[in-house]
């Protein structure tokens, strides 16, 4: 029978689910707080890919910004260009989140 510390385990994810209380089973509920709201360490992985983009779309807007008076139309180009590169990332990030969510129910048996 699986059990959800099996699951776990095999998503590199310890915790007190792995050590068999005899209440295991892969359809009984558990009490254990780490059990909610968990991310797998794929999720983990893009989810923090994800905030470095944020923040470096958030300074690149910032320097953005400083060309609305105007200034060097090719600097301002660069800068639009790579933009546009971290919303294009951001965009596949999101994607890879998504499958890593989805993989995430599979494991856990919803899908």
């Amino acid at each position: 029978m699986t059990t959800y510390g099996d699951i776990f385990k095999s998503v590199g994810y310890d915790c007190c689910c792995s050590k068999s209380t005899g209440h295991d089973s892969i359809n009984e509920y558990s009490t254990c707080s780490q059990r909610s709201g968990i991310f797998t360490p794929r999720e983990q992985d893009v989810l923090a890919r994800i905030r470095e983009a944020s923040l470096k779309a958030r300074e690149v807007k910032g320097r953005l910004s400083a060309f609305d008076g105007g200034g060097d139309t090719g600097v301002r180009e660069a800068v639009l260009n790579e933009l546009e590169a971290l919303r294009r990332l951001r965009a596949g990030l999101e994607e890879e989140r998504i499958d890593a969510a989805n993989e995430r129910m599979r494991i856990l048996g919803h899908l």
